[in-house]
């Protein structure tokens, strides 16, 4: 294989794009778009894409129909002039399950994709049959300001697209961790989200994030949050964000930072899948 070709999908999965809210929406599923195991959709984070949750997928592809959505200016969806705020990325989830008939789906999300989930979940809260966020951007303590956010994913996306996939194996520090430990497909997978990934996805971070206590008590459903590990005050002021949730179920991950499941993936998948089995009894 080329070193500078995407990686596969695994054996078994496909990958097709919907036209959603005025765009094409990329994504991958874990089977043939046939399976009658309950949906269970994947908001990846900033700057990566569905694929690079491909471990998550695995963990959960023979219990689940998988879908792992590529966010607007990610991955492999257009990547628009405009249209990066909240209200955009929830059409344009909403889009998405619309299109692909998924009844009832499990949402979860990272980062970012936390707070889409959450604001989804919000806006048509009959839609979901449960929510989970990894470390939801909207509970994050942002020293600062949107602004210098935007400057600096834009100075950090210039870098990616200065190199080639097998340079960033070695040149970007996180990337590199992974090829390090032993966990090479994951850090290439990251490559090709950090090469594919548009300049113009710093109007997130202008955009801003999701207002914690409007938005998460509008959510109906059980939610499940998975959060980083923090000193007594960042679990206290965890602990209040999650307190808007009127059916939660908030864990702090004991030695891990922002990418919860990538730092422990056996203590997040244990907590995840208890939570989805409990949904079930």
């Amino acid at each position: 294989m080329d070193p500078e070709e995407p990686e596969p999908l695994p054996e078994g999965w496909t990958e097709g794009t919907v036209r959603s809210n005025g765009i094409d929406v990329h994504y991958t599923r874990t089977n043939d778009g046939t399976s009658d195991d309950p949906p269970f959709v994947i908001c990846h984070g900033v700057f990566d894409d569905g694929p690079c949750r491909t471990p998550l997928a695995r963990e959960f592809a023979d219990e689940f129909d998988v879908v792992l959505v590529d966010a607007r200016g990610h991955g492999r969806s257009d990547a628009p002039a405009e249209g990066y705020a909240m209200a955009e990325r929830v059409a344009d989830l909403g889009g998405v399950i619309e299109a692909l008939e998924l009844a009832d789906p499990i949402l979860f999300g990272h980062s970012m994709g936390g707070d889409t989930v959450a604001a989804t979940a919000a806006a048509h809260p009959d839609l979901p049959r449960a929510v989970v966020m990894e470390d939801p951007a909207g509970m994050l303590a942002h020293e600062e300001s949107p602004e210098e956010l935007a400057a600096w994913a834009s100075d950090r996306i210039e870098f990616w697209h200065g190199h080639s996939k097998a340079e960033l194996l070695d040149a970007d520090e996180e990337i590199s961790s992974y090829v390090a430990d032993g966990r090479a497909e994951l850090a290439r997978r990251l490559a090709d989200a950090r090469l594919r990934v548009s300049a113009r996805i710093s109007a997130v971070f202008a955009s801003g994030w999701v207002d914690t206590g409007e938005t998460y008590s509008e959510i109906r459903v059980p939610t499940l949050i998975l959060k980083a590990d923090g000193d007594d005050a960042e679990r206290e002021r965890n602990r209040e964000h999650a307190s808007h949730l009127p059916d939660v179920e908030l864990v702090h991950v004991d030695g891990t930072g922002h990418t919860v499941f990538r730092d422990d993936r056996e203590t997040a998948t244990k907590e995840l899948r208890a939570f989805l089995d409990g949904l079930v009894e």
